[in-house]
């Protein structure tokens, strides 16, 4: 079938989606219908080159995208903005193993709407018996082109049991896979199989919309720890339920730190105790944070913001410079002896916050630092701000770590080392061998 809005004329020109993906030469400006020309660049990007990624679905991509240029308007009538057709034609390719019939078989669909168009082509494509509307969401999740819940679909649409599918987690009851497979089209499979463990457990839709909003959802790898979780809040009826990002978030950094028996131990305890252990965490990273001259609108530990914020500032650390140690010396100035230290910041949020204290760009070192090329340090001195002895930044130093020397120190907006400061620094390149 082919859709009257294809003339004769156009219709090679969209065939050429298909010569890309064969390695062969095509200039953008030749194609007028610039929803085409966009997908080409996106194919091109994708198919550029020999990968052992792509090399082997190329010909199931030709095909795909020579049935969806004849028979549909996705190609032609679709931007990439407006949904990703070619990142789903190209998951799609990669389960080509599993289809049950022909791409070149497809009847076409008349509808305008993409989501419509791909769950058609994916049920001729793979479904033999009648699928869950939430799974077809499963080809629109980014990631790797071989990816868990896309095993599943093709699982469950060649007949298979969901309990049975490959990496389904055992703590799952049946009764809450059952109900997962009745969850309406907009979830996610994940977000489904959760959907089916609070309706098992009969709790309510307020704590659905807490496990749709945290981090846990996607964790099926834990979900033992979960499961438990989801039985305590449920039983507990009269516990506030804006605490459950609090509790989550809280087990999921200890299972990325400890593991998960010591996450199975704390989501043993009694829910008020986990509750003060949950506070008693995040207000010591608030806390730690503060200390280094991190700024934040609200204190308050429940705002998921805030704990996102954290999380990310106490995730990445990148290795001291060798034989780096804590630095700590006095100087006397305006007639008041004062406390200064050198410490070395080995996070993405301390560059962040000296680059705020500082006004100047060391937040951009990053990569610098990750890689290895650079070690940044702060000196500070330690003053009185409102009864409270509080850090703050003077000077910004660079080390290149290869060769151990100073190839930068830059004061508040990049001015360059007030006179006082420079016998500190002497002492402290002294004492860690540096070269200035």
């Amino acid at each position: 079938m082919s859709h009257s809005c294809y003339s004769a004329e156009s219709r090679p020109c969209i065939f050429v989606a298909s010569a890309i993906v064969r390695g062969r030469p095509w200039t953008a400006n030749h194609l007028s219908n610039n929803n085409l020309r966009q997908h080409c660049h996106l194919l091109a990007r994708t198919f550029r080159g020999s990968h052992p990624l792509t090399d082997s679905i190329r010909e199931p991509c030709i095909r795909l995208l020579d049935a969806v240029g004849e028979k549909c308007i996705l190609l032609t009538h679709i931007h990439p903005s407006d949904f990703p057709v070619i990142p789903v034609l190209v998951r799609i390719a990669a389960y080509s193993q599993h289809w049950i019939r022909e791409p070149e078989s497809w009847p076409g669909c008349e509808s305008g709407v993409p989501r419509e168009i791909i769950r058609r082509l994916i049920h001729h494509l793979f479904v033999q018996w009648k699928m869950p509307d939430c799974f077809d969401n499963a080809w629109l999740v980014k990631g790797e082109l071989k990816y868990l819940e896309r095993d599943w679909y093709c699982h469950l649409a060649a007949g298979g049991s969901l309990r049975n599918a490959a990496g389904m987690p055992p703590s799952i009851t049946s009764r809450a896979l059952h109900l997962a497979m009745t969850a309406h089209g907009g979830l996610t499979i994940r977000q489904a199989l959760r959907w089916g463990q609070v309706k098992a457990l009969k709790g309510s839709d307020r704590l659905l919309e807490e496990v749709f909003s945290s981090r846990m959802a996607r964790d099926l790898s834990n979900d033992a720890v979960w499961s438990r979780l989801l039985e305590k809040l449920v039983a507990a009826r009269h516990f506030n339920l804006r605490n459950f990002g609090l509790l989550s978030d809280t087990l999921m950094e200890v299972i990325a730190k400890e593991g998960v028996q010591r996450a199975m131990v704390l989501v043993s305890l009694p829910l008020t105790e986990l509750l003060r252990y949950c506070r008693r965490y995040w207000k010591t990273l608030l806390s730690l944070a503060k200390a280094d001259q991190f700024n934040w609108k609200r204190d308050d530990i429940l705002c998921s913001n805030l704990r996102h914020e954290l999380h990310w500032r106490n995730a990445i650390q990148w290795a001291r410079l060798p034989g780096s140690k804590p630095f700590e010396a006095t100087y006397y100035d305006n007639n008041n002896f004062v406390r200064c230290t050198i410490v070395e910041l080995t996070q993405p949020w301390q560059l962040v916050a000296e680059s705020q204290a500082m006004k100047h760009c060391v937040n951009t070192y990053v990569n610098s630092c990750k890689s290895g090329r650079s070690s940044i340090f702060s000196l500070r001195t330690h003053e009185t701000v409102e009864k409270k002895i509080v850090p703050i930044s003077h000077l910004t130093i660079e080390v290149a770590r290869g060769s151990r020397k100073i190839i930068q120190v830059r004061g508040r907006w990049n001015r360059y080392v007030a006179p006082q400061k420079i016998q500190l620094l002497q002492q402290w390149a002294k004492e860690m061998k540096l070269v200035i």
